[in-house]
């Protein structure tokens, strides 16, 4: 089981996963057999939870040494990336820093480390003071017995396998892995697997209609177009944004960096090409995680994240991707409609769906990682 420890103002909440883990991916940066970074225990844990899910992969984390205690940092949202046509109210922002601190916990664990996270210790934050709000405290101690299968969740296989967003096949759960998977709710956040061919049905359609809604609103078309890395030296010089590399094979990737260096598209091909694919690949789409919640606090919002990277981990070491097709979700005012329409279908007044996550099978061959940050890029000593 993965046992994720929140301290907090409510009574501790506890994550379950089994966990179902094959081998190791090294990448650069994250080579279990490569020397440590630094002899500071946090940039090893900041090592590992860069690799974490995010909204956009736009890594809005910053992380705050404290000057005086080696066992302690903060994390706070890093304003300079932030998604704010797509993710009006950073919503999928915070969730983000969730799934970071949820690698932070696993890693802890792995070198004999407990990490006490004190989620929003200033309190609640907005827009306005989003980059001055500490958005959790962690602290470092020696844990009292070994957690192994905690541990075994910062498997780097676990963490950073390549998210293929459409060269994949329709997936099928077994009975116990989706008790496993709706065993992640808890009193404020609901976990529910979606396989009614009928409901299934329904969400493509639905998908479909907001990521085309997405790629034709000019604002978030153009907020996607200039996030997204299509060719190596892209990823290398901006290393964080969107990129597919884990949807092609070696010689077909060449094929298209060198076709989108030399001919690149406009935003509004860039959107129709997108919509397109996308359109074709919600084909093989059988399976749907919806994630709610009782309130849409930030604190929530963050233990959903925490929640989500845990499935997700669990979802790619069984074989599967967890796709967030999110756009529906989204709360700019084009979206309203389609927003009202799924939250009408699924929840009741007062409730927020948080993420809603296709499942599939990824169709097999060796395939690369998005970019991501540096370590220096993300830590800073107040």
């Amino acid at each position: 089981m993965i046992s994720v420890v929140l301290k907090a103002a409510r009574p501790r909440v506890l994550l379950l996963m089994p966990l179902l883990i094959a081998g190791c991916v090294t990448t650069a940066g994250l080579d279990p057999g490569a020397a440590p970074l630094s002899d500071d225990v946090r940039i090893a844990l900041v090592d590992w939870a860069r690799w974490a899910q995010n909204a956009h992969n736009i890594q809005p984390w910053r992380v705050e040494l404290d000057p005086v205690r080696a066992d302690r940092f903060e994390l706070y949202v890093d304003t300079d990336r932030l998604l704010p046509e797509t993710d009006p109210p950073a919503r999928q922002i915070t969730i983000s820093l969730g799934n970071f601190l949820a690698v932070v916990e696993a890693r802890a664990a792995q070198l004999g480390l407990r990490a006490e996270i004190d989620l929003l210790p200033d309190g609640e934050f907005d827009l306005a003071d989003i980059r001055d709000v500490s958005v959790a405290e962690v602290t470092l101690v020696a844990a009292t017995r070994p957690d192994t299968e905690l541990s075994a969740a910062a498997a780097p296989d676990a963490i950073t396998r390549p998210t293929v967003k459409y060269h994949y096949r329709r997936a099928a759960l077994d009975d116990e892995l989706v008790r496993r998977i709706e065993g992640y709710s808890t009193d404020l956040i609901s976990i529910a697997v979606v396989s009614d061919p009928a409901e299934v049905d329904w969400l493509n359609k639905l998908s479909v209609e907001a990521f085309a809604l997405e790629m034709s609103t000019e604002a978030t078309l153009m907020e996607t177009y200039d996030a997204t890395r299509m060719t190596r030296r892209q990823r290398r010089e901006d290393p964080y944004g969107l990129s597919f590399p884990g949807n092609f094979g070696p010689m077909m990737l060449r094929i298209v960096e060198i076709s989108s260096a030399l001919f690149p598209q406009s935003p509004e091909a860039f959107g129709r090409t997108g919509t397109s694919i996308f359109t074709k690949s919600m084909e093989e789409i059988g399976i749907y995680v919806l994630v709610t919640t009782a309130d849409n606090s930030r604190r929530t919002q963050l233990e959903t994240g925490m929640r989500l990277q845990a499935l997700w981990m669990e979802l790619q070491s069984a074989g599967y991707v967890a796709l967030p097709n999110s756009q529906a979700l989204q709360e700019y005012p084009e979206m309203t409609p389609l927003y009202e329409r799924i939250h009408a279908r699924y929840v009741s007044t007062g409730e927020t769906i948080q993420m809603l996550l296709a499942v599939a099978e990824p169709r097999s061959w060796r395939r690369r990682h998005s970019p991501r940050l540096e370590v220096e890029d993300i830590v800073v000593t107040r």
